[in-house]
């Protein structure tokens, strides 16, 4: 079971595919609070034919300790670009999906060095009411055992007692941060896919991929429609063909060069 030290937390990770020279691994980050194997096992297995792909538990989940008792998007963002370092890399094709998505934003404009692309999966921006209202009432421990026990039981199984304390952790960060004005979204350098599905509860009503793909300079945005908000788990095919494809169109600086170059020269509606 590998791990590695990074900034006092101890976090494992498991690799799947080979290194190959030259090409630039992939990175997949859990939501919360889930585990890398719990949310993205299925992907790795048939990405690793062709990619190199690392899934770590972030700092607190699963086999990762969480020695300062913390959750901040920024620690998470910081972590994850410290293990892409420790592991030999200077960039990666990272994805987040859910808080991992939140992950990723915090990443684009904090860690921007490490990233050769970043896919933002059913994440925000913005701390809309909604999530305000929502998360403390819902990710509240007396709540999760009353109400939904299964849920309880899976906590219990990934986290063990910590899950209590963790699921409070996440509460108080995703209704603070992240909260990105516009014009600092503009600030974004790296190509960006934002994928949220028509029926993702908790992020389509607010239009969150919508305002992240408005204001990130060269965005991409897909919406699958009927879809909810596990788009890798629903329409698991078409995952595989969308975000690789976009890897293989703006994953170098020369394609990204070039994807550039025609959007503003030869911009297709």
């Amino acid at each position: 079971m590998p791990t590695v030290q990074i900034n006092g937390a101890e976090l494992f990770y498991e690799t799947y595919g080979h290194r190959r020279e030259g090409q630039t691994p992939v990175l997949l980050m859990h939501g919360a609070p889930q585990t890398g194997r719990a949310t993205w096992r299925t992907v790795a297995l048939r990405l690793e034919s062709q990619h190199f792909v690392i899934v770590p538990d972030l700092r607190g989940h699963g086999q990762s300790s969480n020695p300062h008792h913390t959750y901040t998007f920024s620690e998470h963002a910081a972590d994850m670009a410290a293990l892409i370092r420790a592991l030999g890399f200077e960039r990666a094709h990272v994805v987040g999906h859910s808080n991992g998505g939140n992950i990723a934003v915090v990443m684009l404009l904090e860690q921007p060095e490490v990233l050769q692309t970043l896919v933002i999966q059913a994440g925000n921006a913005w701390v809309s009411p909604d999530l305000k209202e929502r998360m403390p009432r819902i990710f509240e421990p007396g709540f999760i055992e009353r109400e939904r026990p299964l849920w309880a039981r899976h906590l219990q199984e990934l986290h063990g007692d910590a899950w209590r304390e963790l699921v409070v952790l996440i509460a108080n960060e995703t209704i603070a941060r992240p909260n990105y004005a516009p014009e600092d979204l503009a600030k974004a350098t790296r190509p960006v896919l934002v994928v949220q599905g028509s029926e993702d509860m908790p992020n389509a009503p607010m239009k969150h991929a919508e305002y992240m793909a408005k204001h990130i300079p060269h965005a991409e945005l897909w919406v699958p429609k009927g879809v909810g908000h596990s788009v890798h788990e629903e329409v698991l095919n078409e995952w595989l063909a969308r975000i690789p494809g976009f890897w293989a169109r703006r994953g170098t600086d020369a394609g990204e060069a070039l994807h550039r170059h025609g959007q503003a020269h030869h911009a297709d509606d």
